[in-house]
Parts: C-alpha cells; structure tokens; sequence
C-alpha cells in the first residue's frame, strides 16, 4: 500500500475519532440538561414509586393503556410529510392575533365556566373554583428561538391573543386537576406562579414529583389512579382512564399516569377528556357516571399516525354520545401548532359533524365567561378567514 493511501487512511480515521469525541461531548451535554433542567420534572420518592408499582395499570416498570376492542379506520386521511412539518401551508397558524375577550375574574360566579385556550379552563361550582391543565406559556422544554416559519410546532410558541390571559388575572384557586405531564398540559413555569394561589393539586400517579420539583409542598397534592376519587370541600374528583401515554424527557416514558376526569358537585356533572384517542371506554364512563351536563373533549392536534392517542373531531362527537353529555365543548385548539392540520380545521369539522349528529356544541372565545344555560355558539374562528 503506497503512502498516499495510508496518509488518507488515518486521515478518516483522525476525522472518525474527532466526530466520535464530539458525539460523546453532545451527548453529555444532553444527559446532563435533561438531568438538571427543572422543566423536565421530578423523579418519585420511594412512597410513591411503591404505590405506582402497586398499580395494576403498571406493568413491567411503564404504565400501559387499558385494552380496546375498538378499530381505528383512518386510512382516507392524509398521512404528514416532510412537507407538512417543514414547509406547511400559510393557513397552518393564524394569520393574524386571535380575537379574544379580556378576562374579569369578578364575573367567575357560580355556576360560569371560562376556557383560555387549548386545554385550560376555569369553573366554579358550590364556590369552588376549579381549572384544568394550566399552560400559559411555551408548550416546550427547549429555549426559545425566533422563527419567520409559518408553523410554530418546532418552537411550542402559543398563538397570539388580543387579550393574553395572565395567572396574574386569575381569582384565587381552590383545585387544579392535571391530565397527564406533556408540555402542552403541564406548565412548568406556570405551576411555579401557581404554587401560592392554588390551595390543592389533584394529578395523576407519578405527576406530584414535578409538581414539587417546582415548589409546590406535598401536603398540597393528592396522586390517583384510575377509578380513584377525591373529595375536596363536597365536589368529587374522579379520575378515569384515557388512550394516551406521558413523559416529559428521554428516558421516562409512560413512568407517570394519564387519564381524564370527572368532575360532580350538586349543581354539575361534568367531563373532561384531557387527551385520548377514542374507544369503547367513553360509553363505559357515560354508563358508570353520566349523563353529563357538560363534556370537555379533545379536538385537535391529530393526525393519521397518532390516530391511536389522539381523537378525530367526528370521534370527539361520537364520544360525547357515548358519555351522554347534554353540551360538547371542544377542546385542545386554538393555542398551540402540534401537527399538520390548519389550526381551525379541527373546529370547521366538528361543527359540521355536531350539526349531523344533533348534537348541542358551545363555541365561545376564549376569555369569554358563559354559564350552562346560555351556551355561545358564535363562529368568531371564521373571523380571520376573511
């Protein structure tokens, strides 16, 4: 073998070995961020990694989604490309700020209800007031970067609002209740703001580890499991189960628990799906705890490869039957850009399908107070088509 040979030879292996360092570097950097980073959450303390053990919904050390007979038949839907995530159409995002109306926490009296957008909303039932999921900033871990993208799904910016809703805006919280720990339901930075208005936290197994993580003392959190109840001042909570799976970082996948909840006090029975593809348990729970006043239900951020965990809007119709919920709220739209529909396409196809199915559907902007009675069914989405 000649010299020049031989020069190139240890030429690539020279470039092997420095690409190899750099690979081990980056990925410690990696390990180490998402051990020290707080928004990836805590870990559970030997009491409660006991107790999710002892879980039959925990097996072979992952929690697991209970089983279905239920067939999903998507194969008429458009299937995402490389296209679609990186280059989507101009619609994808609002084009301009989404018309909101500016929040009074004064005229959250009995019996009103407030959604902030995606899965966030606010009630007060026998004085009590009650949010889900609270997520007011990025639904991200990573640093935020500018983008002149037309999709944000990348950067887990929230839409623009005319009216931004502030935790500085909100009334003092009695209970929150926490589908599971994705960025999109779990607000780091949020919960930190939270930690010294809100009098109780009630979260699924494994979830009070972050919460703590994030100072909030565990005195103030309550953990369930599936078909588990807790009542907080005469209103019940009881959290039920849901097709999804959870984690916050690499390595702790389905290590906490998802679900939804139904939320009943004298004056209100209501459902709120969190996230979930559909199955045969939404008749099960409309069997077990219904009818419903009310149905908070996923509607958005589907796709065909995620049809498993994530609901169709003509499903979120069906499931709303099935619980048989007197009014379906959509929900999981409108804030935040996680897949490659137009983001008010998931609410242009559940209002033609209620329509079909006969379905009551209120439709109110966000920041606006409504009560049961008097739904709000006003198109305002159409609004920026225009």
């Amino acid at each position: 073998m000649s010299e020049v040979n031989l020069e190139i030879i240890f030429t690539i292996l020279n470039i092997i070995k420095y690409l190899i360092y750099i690979l081990l570097v980056l990925a410690i950097v990696v390990f180490i961020f998402l051990k020290v980073s707080p928004a990836f959450g805590g870990t559970a303390d030997k009491e409660t990694q006991k107790t999710i053990e002892d879980s039959q919904n925990f097996v072979e050390g992952k929690f697991r989604n209970i089983k279905t007979n239920y067939t999903n038949f998507r194969a008429s839907e458009k299937k995402a490309t490389f296209k679609d995530w990186f280059s989507p159409s101009k619609d994808k995002n609002p084009l301009k700020p989404l018309p909101t109306i500016k929040f009074n926490n004064k005229d959250l009296t009995e019996g009103k209800f407030s959604w902030f957008g995606h899965s966030t909303l606010i009630m007060k039932t026998e004085g009590l007031v009650v949010m889900t999921d609270p997520v007011f900033n990025r639904a991200s871990p990573l640093p935020s970067f500018n983008s002149d993208s037309k999709s944000n799904f990348f950067n887990g910016k929230p839409f623009e609002f005319e009216n931004p809703i502030l935790i500085d805006d909100l009334p003092k919280v009695d209970v929150v209740i926490i589908s599971h720990d994705h960025y999109d339901h779990l607000d780091s930075k949020a919960i930190k703001d939270l930690s010294d208005l809100v009098d109780h936290f009630i979260v699924p197994l494994g979830v009070g580890a972050h919460l703590e993580r994030w100072g909030v003392i565990k005195n103030k959190i309550t953990e369930l499991d599936w078909y588990e109840s807790k009542n907080y001042k005469d209103v019940d909570f009881t959290f039920t189960p849901a097709l999804h799976f959870s984690g916050r970082g690499v390595f702790n996948g389905n290590s906490t628990l998802w679900g939804s909840w139904v939320v009943r006090s004298k004056s209100l029975s209501a459902y709120f799906s969190g996230d979930g593809g559909y199955s045969e348990t939404f008749k099960k729970l409309g069997e077990e705890y219904g009818p419903f006043d009310i149905a908070f239900i996923e509607n958005g951020a589907y796709n065909v490869d995620w049809s498993n965990v994530h609901m169709y809007p003509d499903e979120a119709v069906q499931a709303s039957i099935d619980l048989k919920a007197e009014i379906l709220f959509p929900i999981h739209w409108s804030k935040f850009d996680l897949s490659i529909h137009p983001w008010d396409e998931p609410i242009i196809r559940i209002t033609k399908e209620a329509a079909k199915k006969n379905v009551n559907l209120a439709t109110p902007m966000i920041g606006e107070i409504f009560e049961l009675n008097a739904i709000p069914k006003k198109p305002w989405w159409k609004k920026l088509r225009n």
